[in-house]
């Protein structure tokens, strides 16, 4: 059989991770000497609510070798392969972690994958992977078609302000977005692994208006996710327009957590797109 894991920065919550039989290795979460596994020991919302009243800036690490190690381990025992996907090698070190972890075992019982992505991008590989293991696919088809997938998926963002991510050091090409008219909200791609600026926009309905438009422009589609950061209430503005835009996609939404919302800050809301192939 072939087993799947990933990594806390999929954002696939305890429960859904366990209903779809997906391993998450959790990233660590820091506020100052206190560290947390994220999503473990630290859920979204505990995240959300500490975050307004911290003096510090919380940062994250990636999971050691031996954490990644040790479930690889008890499928492999059990003698099954895996296919680890993870969070882009550009914006953190947890796919080197895997990667090393994955060479204590026969050659192709581990195979890691680079998403080049974050969040709901990774979903997206992880849920079409497991509809090809179901489908029968074999290890090489499933690492494959996730290969091609991963060129086909775009999230935006729509952030309350770019203070988070440029206090954690991802921002990356956004950094053009810095030092502009005040006011403004910052809307990000993230796509080939890194963090882009797709525009500025002057408040939050217009730049769910333009994510929903771009939403429309990349159709047909295999799959959306949309999400919020902290802020539930934002979804109500996103998601029926793109539900009455794609009545037949399939579409799941969620919340960023602990360690990507370190980096996005609260009050965002974003959506993720898989293009058709």
């Amino acid at each position: 059989m072939i087993r799947v894991v990933t990594d806390s920065t999929s954002d696939l919550v305890p429960a859904d991770a366990a209903r779809l039989g997906v391993d998450v290795v959790p990233l660590t979460v820091r506020f100052g000497d206190e560290q947390f596994l994220d999503a473990v020991e630290l859920s979204a919302d505990q995240f959300y609510s500490r975050l307004p009243d911290t003096p510090v800036q919380p940062s994250t690490s990636q999971p050691t070798p031996e954490q990644f190690a040790e479930v690889y381990r008890r499928h492999v025992a059990a003698g099954d392969s895996v296919v680890s996907v993870h969070i882009s090698s550009k914006l953190s070190g947890t796919i080197q972690s895997a990667s090393l972890a994955a060479q204590e075992f026969p050659d192709g019982a581990v195979r890691v994958v680079d998403s080049t992505t974050v969040s709901a991008g990774i979903q997206f590989l992880v849920r079409a992977a497991l509809d090809d293991i179901a489908a029968g696919a074999g290890h090489d088809h499933v690492v494959g078609q996730m290969e091609q997938r991963r060129d086909r998926i775009v999230v935006y963002v729509l952030l309350d302000s770019l203070t988070y991510l440029q206090r954690g050091g991802r921002i990356g090409r956004a950094q053009g977005l810095l030092g502009g008219i005040l006011k403004v909200k910052p809307l990000l791609r993230i796509s080939e692994g890194e963090v882009h600026p797709e525009a500025r926009v002057r408040s939050r309905q217009q730049g769910i208006s333009k994510m929903v438009e771009m939403a429309a422009a990349q159709r047909p589609l295999e799959a959306l996710g949309f999400f919020h950061c902290g802020a539930p209430e934002l979804l109500a503005l996103i998601e029926p327009r793109l539900r009455h835009d794609h009545p037949d996609v399939p579409m799941f939404s969620g919340q960023l957590g602990a360690v990507v919302g370190t980096y996005s800050g609260p009050g965002g809301v974003g959506v993720g797109l898989l293009r058709a192939g």
